[in-house]
């Protein structure tokens, strides 16, 4: 079986955050129209947790440098997976971009 298919969205704001290890978990929260996100990490790579619990090394999606897209937006909870190398993330946060019909 093959599904396919495919999501428009407009750009709805930006934000950054940055980590510098471990223990400096930082929260992102979209703002209420975002549907989903496009977001950039900047080495070192990072955890990100979704449920609400911290990111330790063992707990956690690890998510190496580069550019990543979610069809969600929801809390998220990232930090650095090494000491003293900050992990910058961009975050470009969509909303869905309505279907022409016709």
């Amino acid at each position: 079986m093959h599904i396919a298919f495919s999501v428009d969205y407009d750009a709805a704001s930006q934000t950054s955050a940055t980590s510098s290890g471990p223990n400096d978990v930082q929260t992102v929260t979209p703002p209420s129209q975002a549907d989903g996100v496009a977001f950039t990490i900047e080495s070192p790579p990072i955890r990100i947790t979704f449920d609400g619990k911290k990111p330790t090394p063992h707990h956690g999606l690890l998510l190496r440098a580069g550019d990543h897209s979610l069809s969600f937006a929801r809390e998220m909870k990232f930090a650095s997976v090494e000491q003293g190398r900050e992990a910058i993330v961009n975050f470009l946060w969509l909303k869905l971009k309505p279907r022409k019909r016709g």
